[in-house]
């Protein structure tokens, strides 16, 4: 929380406050809360494919 300012959303990714052009994907108390991904992967060379579709809502 930021004095003054309250709860912000940060992308420290690419070291920026997420505004309007992030999508909040979830929501927590710090990354173990959110993490995409848990526990650990051993195997062989696999391909994976992903895509996401955004449609905007109106409020």
């Amino acid at each position: 929380m930021a004095p003054g300012i309250g709860w912000i959303g940060l992308d420290p990714t690419n070291n920026v406050e997420a505004l309007e052009n992030h999508i909040r994907v979830c929501t927590g108390r710090d990354y173990a809360d959110v993490s995409p991904v848990q526990g650990v992967y051993k195997g062989g060379n696999q391909k994976l494919n992903v895509s996401v579709g955004v449609t905007l809502l109106e409020s």
